[in-house]
């Protein structure tokens, strides 16, 4: 059969050293070549058309990989995403208006572009793995949560000790210990000062944490210890541990809910009451552990073009 018909997919974000034309070189599917781009999100310009589409502008990266097209500007329409970074970090990093330029023209995504959207805000996510929660009670064991849209409602707390996280944080950034009133009321002044939501939960001295990950199909579960309350710092080890029908059953209803392909649910273990707490829902943008990437990266492949498939019914 020839080859004459290309599918560009589009790979936004994550790590830039991953080489994903290797990846996808010489890959089709029936007589469609699949060509693919990669970028950054600061490094592409949109426009998207009622009529037309979405044209993308990419530029040439600072990342560039040799023997690939990522040194030079390249212009496009994309016919799927493959999104792997987050659209919004730290301070100056967000790139909400790209992701909405994406949803304008509807472009097809893994994840979903609504997912994506309302994994913006975290208050979001955890609304919908609160809803998980009430329906199967102890069974999805989500730790208890405390939103106050602004410093003025901050004029109660739950008790300490607490974490606080300031708007929708990543990477432990945003993220505080507090362990009596006088933090709790240094936080309230700090966030008097800026326009940013906070939530709180009880702190709990965890003796492990755990993260469960899926890519379609896949599942992969791993648990960590550190000498870090956030769970990352020098002294640190993980290991793979069996993806038990508990931890299936958390990251099934957790990514069914919410409509996503590819996410990992990170929760800890209470070691005074052998209890597991889960305390976030991750995107597409979940980083790979060194030792499965290749393999990882593959399912991830699989998986792209099977709804590639799946959607141009090719």
């Amino acid at each position: 059969m020839s080859i004459n018909k290309v599918k560009k997919l589009l790979v936004i974000g994550g790590r830039p050293t991953i080489n994903w034309y290797k990846l996808f070189k010489n890959t089709s599917i029936g007589n469609y070549s699949i060509e693919v781009e990669f970028t950054m999100w600061d490094e592409m310009v949109l426009t998207s058309y009622s009529d037309s589409g979405c044209i993308i502008s990419i530029m040439p990266s600072k990342y560039a990989i040799p023997d690939t097209p990522m040194n030079t500007r390249r212009t496009f329409q994309p016919d799927f995403l493959l999104i792997r970074g987050a659209c919004q970090g730290v301070y100056g990093q967000d790139w909400k208006n790209e992701l909405l330029g994406l949803m304008y023209c509807g472009i097809p995504s893994i994840n979903s572009l609504e997912s994506l959207y309302m994994c913006l805000e975290k208050p979001v996510i955890y609304s919908k793995l609160l809803q998980i929660h009430k329906q199967y009670k102890e069974k999805f064991p989500l730790i208890p949560q405390t939103y106050y849209p602004s410093w003025s409602s901050m004029s109660f707390n739950t008790g300490f000790p607490l974490v606080a996280k300031v708007g929708t944080v990543h990477a432990g950034f945003g993220k505080m210990k507090l362990e009596n009133q006088e933090d709790f009321d240094d936080l309230v002044s700090l966030i008097a000062l800026q326009n940013r939501y906070v939530t709180t939960e009880p702190y709990i001295k965890w003796d492990y944490d755990f993260r469960i990950q899926k890519i379609g199909d896949h599942y992969r579960a791993f648990q960590r210890v550190s000498s870090c309350w956030k769970g990352k710092g020098m002294n640190q080890t993980d290991n793979d541990v069996p993806v038990t029908d508990e931890y299936k059953r958390y990251i099934d209803l957790a990514s069914k809910a919410l409509g996503m392909d590819i996410c990992a649910l990170d929760g800890i273990h209470d070691p005074i009451t052998n209890k597991n707490y889960i305390i976030e829902l991750n995107d597409s943008a979940i980083g790979l552990v060194q030792r499965h990437v290749e393999e990882d990266l593959n399912y991830i492949k699989e998986l792209v073009l099977s709804r590639i498939k799946q959607i141009y019914k090719l």
